[in-house]
């Protein structure tokens, strides 16, 4: 790839197709300049380091998450927003197993961008849980106990728990866990 067209979306695109083939923090700029055929140099136009292309991409990801749970809950409330919500996440971690961990890892950072994003993330659950009779504090309890269940399950599953049982699909046991969440819920 000649320097005059790469930029910093074609990076962070080599980066999420490498993170297919190894794990997200064994990459470094070496890794991407063979990809990208490049002098790992040329990277330095565009990134300081590598925590800048995980930052990057980290943003990206958030973007495209909140993006498509906008969507996807338009028209939707209570345990139909909730059960959307649930889905739509679950569906984009499955899409970009890969990089999921970058996701996980906001708050460990101080990324401003980044702790925009998630932040966004939280809001739409929270505006999810109008619909409920729930005090202020307890829609902050509901998202964190919900968000807990999402990223729980999603992180046994992709370490390859729930396999045991041919009878009883993971897919079902997730429906069932946010159903009974729903459940739970004082309704207005």
């Amino acid at each position: 790839m000649k320097k005059r067209t790469l930029s910093q979306e074609k990076i962070i695109d080599c980066f999420r197709e490498l993170a297919e083939e190894m794990a997200v923090q064994q990459i470094t700029f070496q890794h991407l300049a063979k990809a990208l055929n490049i002098k790992s140099p040329s990277l330095y136009n565009h990134f300081k380091n590598i925590r800048e292309v995980k930052t990057a991409l980290t943003a990206k990801l958030l973007t495209e998450l909140n993006d498509q749970l906008r969507r996807v809950l338009v028209g939707k409330s209570k345990g139909e927003a909730i059960q959307a919500y649930a889905q739509t996440y679950q569906s984009f971690a499955f899409q970009n197993q890969a990089v999921y961990e970058l996701l996980i890892s906001v708050p460990h950072t101080n990324e401003e961008i980044l702790l925009e994003g998630i932040h966004e993330t939280n809001q739409i659950i929270l505006q999810i849980f109008d619909a409920f009779s729930l005090s202020k504090e307890e829609k902050v309890h509901r998202s964190r106990e919900l968000r807990s269940m999402i990223h729980g399950y999603l992180s046994l599953r992709f370490l390859g728990y729930f396999t045991n049982e041919p009878n009883v699909s993971p897919e079902e046991s997730y429906v069932w866990m946010i159903d009974d969440f729903i459940a739970t819920l004082p309704i207005k």
